[in-house]
């Protein structure tokens, strides 16, 4: 049976133009000029998926996506705005609504099919439309070794699971550390006219020959619109996604981080460090990050003693960390004169041990049956 799809656009040019690219590929197609008449013919018919204008009159594409989220009915149809909006708050805007891509115009015919059949097999296969678990790591101050936590646990998961990382601290240093080289996100950034959308996102990424994919870090800091999009991607990119925040509180550290199944928060033991992670402890908290997907690990790299410490970090910030990373200053030295981190060129390692053991305690445990 062929798959149905309503597309809704007010200039009938249009409509017939998609309707003809649709039906060729052995669509059925459904056509509504208007918000109102989309939610009318909704009533009565079940389409596979919507194709949805935004610029309409009396009823805008937002609106009519955010009316048909909330009918539990048809609120599990997967929305795909097609639309001359190309700025980036116009994207955010719609994937807040409920949208699951944004398409925006003029796009090939074949790009639309291809973008149009994605959405439709991981709806038949069962998928959800947005899967990856984010994972976050935030540094409680520069130098605690947060980016290479970061680099090594993606490296770790990669080895099992499709992975995306994406280093979200301006000027930041996971591509050298990988010995990779690329635009990455100044490729996307660096133009606000700079269309930033699912293609344009895995365009920028580069490929680590562990199998890992890595958006480099930007010169700029990232919007936090910019941030959103980025993250909204990610999650029908992948199967985990990992964000290198770079440390403390920032605009973009407050967007993605309560998005994030974990967030690792990087400490060292000494007295600074903790107080300011106490605040930073208390400042996730009110971004509305669940106090239990909040993650304390030490990264020992004063080789202070565990004994003296450990206390000191559950008085503190009231919790044990959940992983205790040692110094292992001679192996982290050598990984980044390589570029081949300590997961890699140091598999067997103590540090490379306790990273990968981190890595698997991320991940949802399978469900028996």
């Amino acid at each position: 049976m062929a798959q149905r799809i309503l597309v809704v656009d007010d200039d009938p040019d249009t409509l017939t133009l998609i309707g003809l690219t649709l039906q060729r590929r052995g669509f059925e197609v459904i056509k509504a000029q208007s918000g109102q008449q989309a939610l009318n013919l909704l009533t009565h018919d079940m389409p596979d998926l919507v194709i949805l204008d935004v610029m309409m009159p009396q009823m805008d594409g937002y609106e009519v996506c955010r009316e048909i989220k909330a009918q539990p009915r048809i609120a599990h149809l997967p929305i795909v705005m097609l639309t001359a909006k190309a700025q980036t708050a116009s994207q955010l805007e719609g994937f807040r609504a409920g949208a699951i891509d944004y398409i925006t115009k003029p796009v090939h015919p074949q790009d639309l099919v291809k973008r149009i059949q994605s959405v439709l097999d991981k709806t038949a296969q069962g998928q959800p439309l947005l899967r990856a678990q984010l994972i976050s790591v935030l540094g409680v101050k520069g130098g605690v070794g947060a980016t290479t936590l970061a680099v090594n646990i993606a490296l770790a998961l990669a080895a099992d699971q499709h992975t995306v990382f994406v280093d979200m601290e301006p000027g930041g240093s996971a591509a050298l550390q990988l010995g990779l080289e690329g635009r990455g996100l100044n490729a996307l950034v660096a133009d606000e006219s700079t269309v930033l959308d699912g293609p344009a996102v895995e365009a920028a990424l580069s490929r680590h020959s562990s199998g890992l994919r890595v958006l480099s870090a930007a010169e700029q800091s990232v919007t936090t619109a910019q941030a959103t999009v980025i993250a909204n991607v990610m999650q029908g990119l992948c199967d985990v996604c990992v964000f290198d925040l770079g440390w403390g509180a920032t605009p973009v550290s407050r967007v993605i981080a309560p998005r994030s199944a974990a967030v690792l928060l990087v400490i060292d033991a000494d007295k600074a460090t903790l107080l300011q992670a106490n605040r930073l402890l208390q400042t996730l908290t009110e971004t509305g990050v669940p106090a239990d997907a909040i993650k304390i690990v030490w990264v020992n790299r004063q080789a202070a003693p565990v004994d003296i410490a450990q206390p000191a970090i559950r008085s503190a910030l009231g919790r044990d960390p959940v992983a205790m990373i040692g110094s292992a200053s001679e192996a982290m030295y050598l990984a980044m004169e390589s570029a081949r981190p300590v997961v890699l060129s140091q598999p067997d390692s103590p540090v490379a041990q306790a990273i990968k053991s981190l890595a698997r305690s991320l991940l949802p445990t399978p469900q028996t049956a």
